[in-house]
């Protein structure tokens, strides 16, 4: 009676140690797999950030294929289309990201472009900044990065494009110094509030570059008045491969605790025998 009880523990540790080891080693495998997306990824943006600039006709476009790619346009910032972004910060000092709109030359659509950021006067923080006056209106050339929707630099950096929810009450909305500042950004409220269609894509003009390219991860700089901070596109693999070399080296342990612990119970059964 006594053998068949041992055995049958040491069948329920051998299940159960091996079970364990299946489960940690899926794990792994399903890291090395995130892996390989994030490096797929990283890849394929890379490549679109080299390519020839683009100039869509269409507010609609392919973002499976066009994302992050250069984007040339002639036409004009429309007034009164700027929205504030509220609780954001360069080097420290409080300040807003400035969200307006841009109507390419000849076209009957609306793009959402994220201009960079406006500092708070220090002795009047609850007041919004004027915009930058050489800015606010005229023929100029849109120079920027295609993005799927809105999406903030810290954003960025995480490759975690915010999709903002449609709900309006959601947004706070508020006005300070005849200027609409919003503690989000709600694509659907924003499209309500302009005279044609908003485009499905959002335009960054704050420089992007490649993990290791020149001009990655530099400190904020004033560009036509607007505060830029430059983003890096992060590949994130070594993240995942790390997670999977933990899970794989659970997987190892498991495995030889559980013959060592069998090793060790079948010894102590040989033991009594003798």
């Amino acid at each position: 009676m006594d053998d068949r009880l041992m055995t049958l523990r040491q069948i329920v540790a051998l299940l159960l140690g091996l079970s364990m080891a299946v489960l940690t080693f899926n794990l792994g495998n399903w890291q090395t797999r995130r892996a390989e997306e994030k490096q797929a990824l990283f890849e394929r943006q890379a490549q679109a950030l080299a390519a020839a600039p683009v100039s869509p006709a269409s507010g609609n476009l392919d973002l499976d294929n066009l994302s992050y790619r250069q984007i040339e346009l002639h036409g004009e910032y429309l007034a009164g289309s700027a929205v504030y972004i509220d609780n954001r910060q360069v080097s420290g000092r409080p300040a807003v990201q400035v969200i307006q709109a841009f109507r390419p030359e000849g076209r009957d659509f609306l793009i959402a472009v994220d201009r960079g950021y406006l500092l708070r006067d220090p002795a009047r923080p609850r007041e919004a900044p004027p915009l930058p006056p050489s800015q606010a209106s005229g023929p100029v050339q849109l120079k920027g990065t295609v993005l799927p929707r809105f999406a903030q630099a810290a954003e960025l950096r995480g490759l975690w494009m915010k999709q903002v929810s449609d709900d309006p009450a959601s947004v706070v909305v508020d006005t300070q110094n005849g200027q609409a500042v919003w503690s989000n950004f709600n694509p659907t409220l924003y499209a309500r509030q302009l005279p044609m269609s908003l485009a499905n894509f959002v335009v960054t003009v704050q420089a992007m570059a490649v993990v290791g390219q020149q001009g990655a991860g530099l400190s904020a700089t004033q560009v036509d008045g607007f505060w830029q901070a430059p983003v890096a596109l992060p590949e994130q693999v070594s993240k995942h491969r790390g997670y999977a070399f933990q899970w794989y080296g659970l997987t190892a342990v498991l495995v030889v605790l559980t013959a060592l612990l069998l090793w060790r119970d079948m010894n102590r059964k040989s033991d009594k025998n003798t």
